[in-house]
């Protein structure tokens, strides 16, 4: 019986597949963040450079680009392209962390909210509603100033800031599913409640899950990238993107690639990710196949 109530889930996976598998747009976003997380996995094999050790000075301060460095090096005789690379693990990190928090609480948030209705529905939601009403950077800047930033807490904190737009998704897709023959086949059953959204709604609600989640891991990324750029994000010497660009901004003429290079880098993950998020959307979402 557990197979035939789980047959929507089943069959959106199965077709969803077959169609992104044809979708240029997501097959292309999935190449790049197949790549980008290649080489932050390989950046040890990829540069002999530590991205910590400074070079000596003057020597090795703002190389351009060419020879032993291929994207220069920064002020303090650092190699952007080790920087750039092991800068990699850290954002991409904090980003997959985030918004696998932010999709969990979102989930859970949103399915109660879906299952339950009446006055818990009112109550999620309107908590949904007032944080969402908070500006969200201002919201991080002020946890962050409460307490010595660190990399566990970005990742926290920006998980803890945007699970409401998944919340409010999986409710819908919840409100939709409630009325469907396999919920009310499993509460003739005698199944409970706790059952029937841990085993019979959130896997059917999975494709929005992860539509959402790959199309806020671009934001993520600039977020985080803005927090680092105000000094804010992950603390030094560990090399981030936005600190990165952060750094650079004094000598954007003399040395344009300390900042050039690591915001090409979160440009390109920003529109893998997108192009990932809309060829996942097209492929899954049924208003796009009707």
């Amino acid at each position: 019986m557990d197979g035939a109530l789980q047959e929507p889930c089943r069959s959106c996976w199965s077709g969803g597949w077959a169609r992104f598998r044809k979708n240029r747009t997501g097959m292309a976003g999935a190449v790049i963040v197949t790549a980008l997380y290649l080489m932050a996995v390989f950046a040890p094999a990829l540069t002999p450079y530590d991205p910590i050790s400074q070079g000596s000075l003057p020597e090795m301060r703002h190389h351009a680009p060419g020879g032993d460095h291929p994207l220069g090096t920064d002020k303090f005789g650092r190699d952007v392209f080790a920087r750039v690379l092991y800068g990699s693990r850290i954002s991409l990190a904090i980003s997959f962390l985030s918004v696998t928090i932010s999709v969990i609480v979102g989930a859970l948030a949103g399915a109660a909210a879906g299952y339950a209705g009446g006055w818990v529905d009112s109550v999620i939601m309107r908590f949904v509603d007032a944080l969402m009403a908070i500006p969200r950077l201002f919201l991080l800047l002020t946890c962050i100033a409460l307490f010595s930033n660190s990399i566990p807490l970005v990742i926290i904190l920006l998980g803890a800031t945007s699970w409401m737009a998944t919340a409010r998704l999986v409710r819908g897709q919840i409100l939709s599913l409630r009325r469907q023959d396999f919920v009310a086949a499993a509460e003739s059953l005698g199944a409970g409640g706790r059952r029937i959204i841990f085993r019979h709604l959130i896997p059917n609600t999975l494709t929005v899950m992860i539509i959402s989640a790959t199309l806020r891991i671009g934001g993520i990324i600039l977020t985080e990238a803005s927090l680092s750029f105000l000094g804010l994000g992950v603390p030094q010497p560990v090399p981030s993107w936005g600190r990165m660009v952060f750094e650079g901004r004094e000598a954007l003429l003399g040395a344009w690639w300390v900042s050039t290079f690591p915001g090409l880098a979160i440009i390109i993950t920003v529109i893998g990710y997108n192009l990932l998020g809309d060829g996942l959307k097209e492929s899954f979402d049924p208003v796009h196949f009707g």
